[in-house]
This record gives structure tokens, sequence and C-alpha cells, in this order.
């Protein structure tokens, strides 16, 4: 087409000429004034250490200030942090980084993938790092984390962001249902129980709410409560080496009942992503289990008295941890391992470690930051703080099979089946037991 004989279409084009570079300006002037800025932080001959991450809102608040910190105070390193925005990203981009020979220096990693980055020999053991420490580091790390970040005998990832399920509750609910705000639900019958009286209290919404109140909530579907109830109940995941599943079993059946019998009931609420975070804030649940870290999210949006425990049990109290772990990338720099690795043990050390915990409520990784004074003073400020390291001594960890998150994804689909359509577990829980074996038998773990 003549543009000629279109002014209409000229003066479009012109438009779009002009503003391409109006923006590309812009673009070019504010990429220049990061650069500065950085070059300004980085001034002098620091090593640059590449992180990638995928913490954000006021997790990656706290992140990014300890990073700042640990930059202002050293001569020889910088740490650089790159946000990747979710998990599922950052796992993709360290793979494509693998293949591309453009891997980070330090990145947070699910043990599935650490498995993969083993056998690829593209990260540093730990151990070899740990063998010129005056320091027993190794001593210090919690021993369930420490069980999680060592393949074969050897540490491979260090511990990082790990949280575990509590259960939430509105005190002041409980406390006008005539029940005591100081004593949650300690096992799945007493939530049960508790769920049922206060549900039939709040019916007829003549509460303090004007609304009807359901005792209980809990995300559809939800993977890591099921396997924490599977556990509860006495039952087994899988047999890493047998390779069998155990999700037919009775301990597996009785973990979807239980949440699916309150449903049916009434007196329990099953949401999608964060509706029943979102339905505690608003006070249409009265309890809620969820992640320790959701507790920075929602305490600033809420105006009543709230409580937190640990999530009640069955036959046990056992539960899962959830989270990261942090892996060195060899990338044929000693220098940039060593700075990387100075890092690790800072941001990990007794008193950074023990505000990490503190101020975004993910558990410590060192004993000693534990017992420090500083936990203990944050606990006095703030009893909330307390339930999930007493769960500490009942934690475990999902299976590390590289293949897991396939498994995931097939519990994923059969859980909110079971959900929507709410029949007998076996219905759902056999023929799903059948398929996680099968992707079990061809696993190269």
């Amino acid at each position: 087409m003549n543009l000629r004989n279109h002014p209409e279409a000229l003066f479009l084009a012109a438009v779009l000429a002009a503003w391409l570079l109006i923006v590309g300006l812009i673009l070019h002037d504010d990429a220049g004034k990061r650069d500065a800025a950085l070059a300004g932080v980085e001034a002098g001959n620091r090593t640059r250490i590449v992180f990638w991450h995928a913490m954000g809102g006021p997790l990656g608040v706290v992140m990014d200030d300890l990073i700042g910190r640990f930059n202002k105070q050293q001569d020889r390193y910088f740490v650089k942090s790159v946000g990747m925005g979710s998990y599922d990203t950052l796992d993709k981009k360290i793979l494509a980084s693998i293949v591309a020979h453009s891997a980070p220096d330090i990145s947070q990693n699910y043990e599935t993938l650490t498995k993969k980055l083993i056998k690829a020999r593209k990260i540093v053991c730990l151990d070899d790092l740990l063998a010129s420490e005056t320091e027993d580091i190794k001593a210090d790390i919690i021993p369930v984390l420490l069980r999680n970040n060592t393949f074969d005998g050897r540490l491979w990832s260090f511990p990082f962001n790990k949280s575990v399920p509590v259960l939430y509750y509105n005190k002041d609910l409980l406390r006008e249902a005539g029940l005591d705000p100081a004593a949650p639900p300690t096992t799945l019958d007493e939530l049960a129980s508790i769920s049922r009286h206060l549900t039939r209290f709040f019916a007829d919404g003549k509460g303090s709410t004007g609304r009807p109140v359901i005792g209980f909530g809990t995300g559809k579907g939800n993977i890591w409560m099921f396997l924490c109830r599977v556990l509860q109940y006495g039952g087994t995941i899988v047999d890493e080496v047998e390779k069998k599943a155990f999700f037919a079993d009775p301990p597996a059946q009785k973990a979807l009942a239980v949440i699916l019998d309150m449903v049916k009931e009434g007196i329990a609420v099953e949401g999608q992503g964060f509706d029943h975070q979102n339905d505690f804030k608003a006070q249409r649940v009265a309890m809620i289990e969820n992640s320790i870290v959701s507790k920075v999210f929602m305490e600033a949006g809420i105006k009543f008295d709230f409580g937190v425990a640990p999530l009640p049990g069955a036959a046990t109290h056992a539960v899962i941890l959830s989270g990261t772990n942090i892996n060195i990338f060899d990338n044929g720099d000693p220098d940039k391992i060593q700075g990387a690795w100075e890092f690790v043990k800072w941001f990990t050390s007794t008193e950074i470690g023990a505000e990490w915990s503190v101020r975004t409520t993910y558990l410590p990784v060192r004993r000693s930051s534990l017992n420090s004074e500083y936990v203990r003073e944050a606990m006095k400020r703030d009893p909330n703080i307390a339930p999930p390291y007493v769960q500490l001594d009942y934690s475990y960890f999902e299976p590390r099979l590289t293949c897991w998150f396939e498994i995931r994804d097939l519990m994923a689909d059969t859980l909110e089946e079971a959900s929507i359509e709410k029949g007998p577990p076996e219905k759902y829980l056999v023929p799903m037991n059948e398929a996680i074996e099968r992707i079990l038998r061809h696993a190269t773990d």
C-alpha cells in the first residue's frame, strides 16, 4: 500500500514511529540509570555472585534487605539478586541455563531438581566446602533439614526457606461460641467436633458477624495437607526402592475421607487458591489450615484476635516440610564458588538466620538460631511464632524423586476430582495408586 495515497495511515505510522522512539529513549535512560546505580554499588573489584530466586512480596523485601546488608559489609563479593517471579519459572530457567552454559552462581531449588543437577554434575558438593571450615556447621543444622539436603551421604544443598503447615483460628469466634480460645483442636477428631459446634452456633447469623460462619476451611485438592494426614494416620507415601505407592491403603483413605466427610456434613469448606485464607480474614470461616508463611500475608488485614497452633493430628502429629534449598553451581570459577559459599554461610548464620526466620516465619536452619535470644524475645512478643518450631520434632519431607512433580500433578487432579464428586475414597485412590506405580516403575533415580 502506498502511504502517500492514504494520509490517515501515514499519520498513524508517524505517530507509531514517534512513540517507539520515545519509549526507546525512556528505556535506554532507565537502563543507563540502573547500570550507573549498579556500578556505584559495585564500586571496586568485588566478584559478582548471581542469585536466582522466587521470593516476592514481603518475603522478597526481607531477603533483599539482608542481601543489601551482606553487600555493604563486603569488600570482596557482591550478591546480585534476580527474582524469577515463580518457582515454576525458576525451575524452567535453571534447566535452560544448564543447556546454554549460563547458570547462576546460586539458586533456590527443590530437591527433585537438585537430584538432576547432581546427576549432571552441575552443582558443588557442600561437604567439599565444609571441609575447610573450623566451625562444625553441619552439626548445627536442624536434623530433619540436614537429612532433607543429604543425598547418598553427602550434603549437596543448604536449607533456605522451609515452612510447615499450621492451624489458624479465630479466638474471638471461639470465645463467642463458648469455647476456650486458648484450647484449639489438637486432633482431627477435635477439629471436626469444634468445627461442628462453631458452624451450628453461627448458623442463624445471630452472632457478631451477622452471617453464618463455617467451622473449618482448607484448599481444594490440597496435596500438602493430604500427605501430612497420610503420615498422621500411620501411613507411608512411597517406597522409592521397591517402587511401590501406598495410597490405596487405609491410612490414605482415612486421610481423604476425614475432610470429605466434614465438607459433606457442612462443617468445612474447600476453596480454590487462597479462597479459604480470604474467608478466614473475612470471618466467614473460623479456622483454616495453611502454611505458617501465610501469617506474613494475612496478619496486616486481620482485625480480630487470632491464634496459630500446630496442625491437628491423628495417630501422630506428623507434618511435611515445604519450601526450597540453595544450590551452588559449578561454573568453573573458584572465586565465585567461594563467594557463593560465604553468602550462604552468612545468610544462615546464627543471628541472621534467626532474623530471617522471625521476619518471614520460615523455619530457622540452625539449632543455634532456634535457641538464640533473638528468637526467644520474638516469641515473647508474639506467641504465634512458636508453633512451627514445635513441629520440627515431627517434621518429614516429601519423596525426593526426579519424577515427583509428575506424581504431584496426578495427585492434584485426583484429589480435586474427589473434592468435587465426594465419592468413597477408594474410587479415586485405587486408580491413582496404580498410575503412580506405573510412573515409579519408569523412574530413573
